[in-house]
């Protein structure tokens, strides 16, 4: 883009990283971090959400936490996108720490995030945390019943801890 003399923007960036992780290149990756950072652009919420969503699914937790912990206003893309990460990666107990500290991070739960929480239960084997989910669950998503993903997760964990009936 730059022999071409076309600017390069954050819709740009964003779709670097995506085709990054689509075609599993994390050197590449990096590479648009690197810019990003040097370019100014590190305070843009859709790039730190973009770069965790990037680290995540190419498995690489450890960048993915730390552009998560810098980003200085979370939003739900993020926390999805790492919470995701971690419970694909197995680490189930990361995960849910980090979902047990979303309201000090003044962030919600939607239905995703409920879906992710109850797989990474599933993954520990804690249906009372689980169970704890599940009330949440309840209580604040209307129609959950609609959400299949969601209601997958829950016969899931269910099924895995024995509590079939």
């Amino acid at each position: 883009m730059h022999v071409n003399s076309v600017p390069i923007d954050s819709y740009a960036l964003c779709s670097s990283l995506t085709a990054s992780c689509s075609i599993k290149d994390v050197g590449f990756g990096k590479q648009v971090h690197g810019y990003v950072v040097k370019s100014g652009w590190g305070c843009s919420v859709f790039l730190g959400s973009a770069l965790v969503d990037f680290y995540a699914k190419s498995m690489v937790l450890g960048d993915a936490r730390q552009v998560f912990d810098e980003i200085p206003v979370k939003n739900m893309v993020c926390v999805n996108a790492i919470l995701s990460g971690y419970a694909d990666a197995k680490m189930f107990v990361d995960g849910f720490e980090l979902f047990k500290t979303m309201p000090g991070l003044n962030l919600g739960y939607d239905n995703w995030t409920f879906t992710v929480g109850l797989s990474i239960c599933t993954g520990l084997y804690d249906v009372g945390s689980g169970r704890q989910i599940h009330v949440k669950v309840i209580r604040t998503v209307h129609g959950p019943g609609t959400d299949v993903f969601l209601m997958s997760s829950l016969i899931d964990l269910y099924g895995k801890c024995g509590l079939v009936t």
